[in-house]
């Protein structure tokens, strides 16, 4: 159980940090950024890129390096699109100072993907490495 926790607590922590971001703290409250940008579009691709990415680095340590590629998808990408998708109904139904949008669960998506195909190349790479070394 201490190995679990150990594995799950930083996809936790930061699961709770995108909630508060983007439920709890009214767009009144984020200070303004120049025109022109779409930082809220960017702020989702990031903020899912991380959860993906921390989501996949340790499901992969806590599987010792050898995880089920379908469930390391599965916990790394799915898991993350569905909590973003469960954000945006959420902001819709329950929130009143916010408001959901197609474009932010697209950029969750996206966010999401690029760590997932990023993270399987480098493990991919890595591994590749690591059994080609010549002495």
């Amino acid at each position: 159980m201490k190995i679990v926790l150990r594995y799950t607590f930083l996809p936790l922590l930061t699961g709770f940090v995108i909630f508060i971001a983007t439920c709890i703290i009214s767009p009144s409250q984020l200070p303004g950024m120049p025109e022109g940008i779409p930082w809220d579009k960017l702020v989702h691709f990031g903020m899912f890129f991380i959860l993906s990415l921390v989501s996949l680095i340790d499901y992969y340590r806590l599987h010792k390096g050898t995880p089920s590629a379908f469930r390391w998808i599965f916990w790394g990408f799915f898991v993350p699109v569905l909590y973003g998708g469960c954000i945006e109904l959420l902001q819709k139904y329950f929130f009143a100072t916010r408001s959901a949008e197609w474009g932010d669960w697209i950029a969750d998506i996206s966010g999401s993907l690029i760590a997932t195909v990023t993270i399987i190349i480098l493990f991919r790479k890595r591994r590749y490495s690591r059994n080609n070394i010549s002495l």
